[in-house]
């Protein structure tokens, strides 16, 4: 009998599971072979990206504070070359490519890697896949769904805001001398307006930070089953979200990561110049091993979180309903 597919929690799809840790000792399991030359290569590559952000994106934001907010900034600020936007346009290219890909391979790798050690989490689910190849098609799109799922909302919403109030000031300027409504009157529907408006935007953004926290097995998902939707995956995340205890640890630590990495790369960009790092005139040792103390939080980090997953998925199983059971059969 063909396997029903419930809310993205098993597909039809499945490989027979086979524990083939032999050869996979902790050493693999810390470095595996198809990783480490892009981890080195990581370690040289984010330095050079961020400082290099910063040397380009400062003279963006005077650029904009000239045009849009002061027009007695400094001259130099005034007029940005052609080719400055040219450059930009490069480096956001190729940093996407270099960086955000490269740190997407290697998570892919890890997952792919790591998978090896969890066996299938319920009778009822598939195995694990470990083709890393689609495993990485699979991580990019999910990302980009992510981010869009995420950022977009309350964006649209803030823009939309921005641009009430302006018509709004507009409005007020042009019709507060017009006495065919009355001041009192104008001034209590724009309030209200502006408000709602406010009040909408604000929960759009805890909106999105909530999210953003109960998505984050999305990319373990992703990864150990790359036929699975985006739409499935993050109904995935939703519903295994507090299965287990572990997440009240794991979303903790998920802070404090992302607080240490914004707080390392504004003392990178504030300490060391581009032109200093690549002339080997800046403490490069010191540079190198923050990276390497963030690069091990990280993969720690990830790997906490593929197990909180799967002992998530497990739990979430087990206490399905016998009647929800009944509609799955198990994969070969």
């Amino acid at each position: 009998m063909r396997r029903i597919d419930f809310d993205g929690l098993a597909t039809p799809y499945a490989s027979s599971y086979e524990q083939d840790s032999d050869g996979w000792g902790a050493l693999g399991l810390i470095f595996p072979p198809a990783a480490i030359p892009l981890l080195i290569l990581l370690l040289i590559v984010a330095p050079i990206v961020l400082l290099t952000a910063e040397s380009l994106f400062v003279p963006l934001l005077h650029w904009a504070q000239y045009h849009m907010v002061s027009q007695a900034a400094d001259a130099s600020y005034g007029d940005l070359p052609s080719y400055f936007f040219i450059k930009l346009g490069a480096f956001v290219i190729l940093s996407f490519l270099g960086c955000f890909q490269l740190i997407l391979r290697i998570k892919s790798i890890y997952f792919t890697t790591w998978s090896r050690l969890f066996p299938r989490p319920h009778s009822l689910h598939v195995d694990y896949q470990r083709d890393t190849n689609r495993a990485m098609v699979a991580l990019i799109q999910w990302k980009l769904y992510q981010v869009a799922f995420i950022v977009l909302p309350p964006l649209l919403l803030t823009t939309f805001t921005a641009i009430v109030g302006l018509v709004e000031l507009y409005i007020f300027n042009t019709f507060s001398d017009i006495t065919f409504i009355a001041m009192s009157v104008q001034l209590t529907i724009e309030l209200f307006l502006i408000m709602m408006l406010g009040l909408f935007t604000v929960f759009a953004y805890f909106n999105s930070a909530w999210t953003a926290l109960t998505s984050l097995f999305g990319d373990v998902v992703a990864v150990t089953e790359p036929d699975l939707a985006n739409s499935i995956i993050l109904q995935r995340c939703g519903r295994i979200a507090f299965s287990t205890p572990w997440v009240y640890v794991l979303f903790p630590c998920y802070l404090i990561l992302v607080i240490l990495v914004i707080g390392e790369i504004s003392w990178l960009i504030e300490a060391v110049d581009i032109h200093e790092f690549i002339s080997l005139q800046a403490n490069i040792g010191g540079i190198f091993l923050l990276e390497i103390l963030t690069l091990a939080a990280y993969l720690g980090f990830n790997f906490f979180k593929f197990y909180t997953y799967h002992v998530g998925l497990t739990n979430y199983y087990r206490k399905l309903p016998p009647q929800l059971k009944e509609c799955f059969s198990p994969p070969p």
